[in-house]
């Protein structure tokens, strides 16, 4: 299917035309930039089939000035977005082209995010769920030794990696549609492959008309409780069900042409990555009270642990990102924090130092962290009977940061503390 945008008869528009057009522009030649700069993908998804014109900075500086203009009137939820969006590229631009901008600002403009190092106090809280999540299966030593022996016991051998992924598929399929969102028949992941040499543990590349295909690390080590959490924040109810929907609601004229597209270090970062962190619990696959058919209770407090884990170890290593971005560390410094503060292996150390030093990834690396946080702890306060309209606001919604949490604050009629890592 390879329809021209004038023939998209139900398109929805917030702006006048041809001012969404040139939105997409920026965005698909920002991506056209970043993969002759970095040989990286920007623009993961565009579902218009618009294609770049700008070929410079410059002309992408231009066409900024243009829209900016053009939304500085324009009211409401839409325009605070579109706004918001507008200067994330621009700042995105402005890194990629090498200026010199304090890495805290270029945080709170693409991202709407804080850079504030994770304090000792939620370094501990997290450490003491995790803590409790291995005594309760009985294992026993310090921390590391826990934690040593339950992935010991837990470990996937490389070449199983994939197979194993597969088991989880199907399972997380049904539990979406039948507990999330819906998917349009055609949606499918096609395959799901193993890859080394690369810094990212699992990757979900969506590859048009409702198909994607998923890839893991295997350099990395693998249990099956971790992998759990890293296939459906990948595929269902993650970024393959994120994906599919957006192009979805934008086949159907609900989704705007504003807002037709995915791109790495913009303001919708904290949702895109937030939601697929907190995938596993939307499935209800980490909670003993919810009917999950397939997931015993046994697994469901290994899902738990796991989560606990991933998240004391993202703490480090967004510590680390901040740090070392900062200036206030080196690589050696950065690698001995995580290693020896974190209890992160060294495989693992080296490929989040490759994650976070790159230059393109550097800026969305806090992502993640406080994606899960923002969106975790807003599931966690919306009521059971609100759940479809959290869900709605979460995936077919075009949201910021800053909106998404007014959204979340209006949903449950008090003030939003998005980032608060100390409650459960």
């Amino acid at each position: 299917m390879n329809r021209s945008i004038k023939e998209e008869k139900q398109m929805l528009r917030w702006t006048d035309e041809p001012v969404g057009g040139k939105i997409v522009d920026v965005v698909v030649s920002l991506n056209e930039q970043a993969q002759k700069l970095h040989s990286q993908e920007v623009a993961t998804a565009s579902y218009s089939n618009l294609k770049p014109t700008l070929s410079s900075f410059d002309e992408i500086g231009d066409v900024l000035d243009e829209v900016e203009s053009a939304l500085k009137t324009k009211e409401g939820h839409e325009g605070e977005y579109m706004r918001a969006m507008a200067n994330g590229f621009r700042y995105f631009a402005r890194s990629l082209q090498g200026d010199n901008v304090p890495y805290e600002e270029l945080i709170a403009n693409i991202q709407e995010l804080p850079s504030t190092l994770i304090t000792e106090q939620q370094l501990e809280y997290a450490r003491q769920l995790v803590e409790k999540g291995l005594s309760d299966l009985g294992y026993k030593g310090s921390l590391f030794e826990k934690a040593t022996a339950w992935r010991s016991d837990t470990l996937i051998e490389p070449e199983q990696v994939t197979t194993v992924a597969e088991n989880f598929r199907e399972n997380s399929k049904q539990g979406t549609l039948k507990r999330v969102i819906g998917l349009p028949e055609e949606d499918g992941i096609d395959w799901i492959k193993p890859i080394r040499g690369v810094f990212w543990s699992g990757y979900s590349k969506y590859t048009g008309s409702y198909r994607g295909n998923l890839t893991f690390n295997i350099d990395r080590p693998w249990t099956e409780p971790i992998l759990a959490q890293i296939m459906t924040h990948e595929g269902y109810p993650g970024h393959q069900a994120f994906y599919c929907r957006w192009d979805y609601l934008f086949q159907q004229g609900k989704l705007p042409l504003e807002a037709s597209y995915y791109l790495i270090n913009s303001p919708t970062n904290a949702l895109f990555e937030g939601g697929p962190e907190t995938a596993l619990s939307f499935l209800g696959w980490d909670d003993v009270n919810e009917e999950t058919p397939g997931v015993t209770d046994e697994q469901k407090q290994q899902y738990l642990l796991a989560r606990n884990y991933l998240d004391y170890q993202r703490m480090f290593t967004t510590n680390a990102c901040y740090m070392y971005n900062l200036g206030q560390v080196s690589k050696e410094e950065t690698i001995d924090y995580l290693i020896n503060k974190g209890g992160i292996t060294e495989i693992e150390a080296n490929n989040a130092f490759r994650f976070f030093s790159d230059p393109i990834q550097k800026t969305y690396f806090p992502c993640y962290y406080y994606g899960r946080w923002m969106v975790g702890n807003a599931y966690k306060e919306t009521p059971k009977e609100k759940r479809e309209e959290y869900f709605s606001i979460l995936y077919d919604t075009p949201h910021t940061t800053n909106t998404f949490i007014k959204a979340i604050s209006k949903l449950n009629g008090k003030e939003f503390d998005a980032f608060n890592t100390l409650k459960q």
